[in-house]
């Protein structure tokens, strides 16, 4: 019956399993199945009960009744101990908490060994005028001090670990809990790099365009407007649509069309249906876009092409490769930021590749949140 129970509980859910081992009736159910195992380990010890082939099955009984009780008691003590220890002896070190729990746990087990050993020696005069467990109790015989330690030990020690279990099983979720609000944390401080990186690159280029037309730099201002807009707004997202990503991506693209005119061209090919359900963390395009104009030459004759298509979930985003000679070995603020953030956030990672004439960013497509970590 044991092992086919065992077999049921390794066949089912490990949340099923986790919530029947806390349900507190099949606690202490499993508690008086342990006590009632110990008792008659315990009675294997005293050669009073064989010899009593008329009164065995009963006193026998009545013994693992006794036990089973006072053993309950006992175990809620030791508990009740440990935790009054826990939480009265503090400020200390945890090597002299584990000390002081352990010598108090020690002295609690002698006192209910001295204690068990009455009990039991009262209860065999009373029921059955048996003396044998009397007399070892007022010599204090080791057979019987010692044995009824050795089970508390015992006790002690299925208690710890299911305890141990249980604290391990809590400061897991602790420490998950903290790695997520770190991670968060992390993440918010990359997020907000986003808004002063973008608006003031943005007013470098109105500074040079309000000098060139004053109408261009209105229309400018708008569209400026509309997209830092946009960064305010999905500040606190951690994740957007790509098709709302494209639609930042249209307007930040007609302010850098302002400024370069035909110097740059874009080519788009994402299916709809990627669009609409695949995901990216805000600005990831936009920052993309930013660092190939800004790290690449181009002119009217010899424009800078930007192709952003989607290929077997990852979105990629490629430039001409003509790298200015100030920032040689520079790879941006936008990529790097895009980089930590998948890092911090997903197990999927970008990848960049650069040929002699391509620069290409792999960027993973996230399909639902549970490919998300936060």
């Amino acid at each position: 019956m044991l092992i086919g129970f065992i077999i049921m509980l390794l066949r089912m859910n490990p949340a099923k399993v986790e919530q029947i081992f806390q349900n507190k009736y099949f606690k202490y159910g499993l508690r008086v199945l342990v006590l009632y195992i110990f008792s008659l380990i315990f009675k294997s010890f005293d050669l009073t009960f064989p010899h009593e082939i008329g009164s065995f099955l009963f006193r026998g009984q009545a013994f693992s009744v006794l036990y089973i009780v006072f053993g309950l008691i006992s175990w809620e003590g030791a508990v009740s101990l440990s935790k009054y220890i826990e939480r009265n002896v503090f400020n200390k070190s945890v090597s002299y908490k584990l000390l002081f729990l352990c010598i108090s746990l020690l002295l609690y087990g002698l006192l209910i060994s001295y204690l068990f050993g009455l009990c039991y020696s009262v209860f065999d005069i009373v029921l059955f005028k048996q003396y044998e467990a009397w007399n070892q109790f007022v010599a204090f015989s080791y057979d019987l001090n010692f044995g009824t330690f050795i089970f508390y030990l015992l006790l002690l020690a299925y208690n710890g670990v299911v305890l141990y279990y249980k604290n391990w099983k809590e400061s897991q979720l602790n420490a998950e809990r903290l790695m997520r609000e770190n991670i968060q944390a992390k993440y918010d401080v990359l997020k907000s790099q986003i808004d002063p990186h973008f608006f003031f690159n943005s007013l470098s280029v109105l500074t040079n365009l309000v000098y060139k037309s004053p109408d261009l730099s209105a229309e400018y201002i708008t569209q400026l407007a509309k997209s830092y807009r946009y960064i305010l707004d999905k500040k606190f997202d951690n994740l957007v649509t790509i098709k709302t990503e494209l639609e930042f991506l249209e307007s930040y693209s007609f302010l850098i069309r302002i400024r370069h005119q035909s110097s740059i061209e874009f080519h788009i090919n994402i299916s709809e249906e990627v669009q609409c359900t695949g995901m990216v963390p805000p600005a990831t395009l936009q920052m993309l876009v930013e660092n190939a104009v800004k790290h690449n030459r181009f002119s009217a004759n010899d424009p800078l092409h930007i192709c952003i298509k989607d290929e077997n979930d990852y979105l990629i985003v490629s430039n001409d490769l003509r790298k200015r000679a100030s920032i040689q070995n520079s790879i941006g603020v936008g990529l790097d930021n895009i980089s930590k953030r998948y890092e911090l956030t997903s197990d999927k990672r970008i990848t960049v590749t650069e040929t002699k004439d391509t620069f290409t960013v792999r960027v993973p497509i996230i399909h639902n949140y549970e490919d998300y970590n936060i």
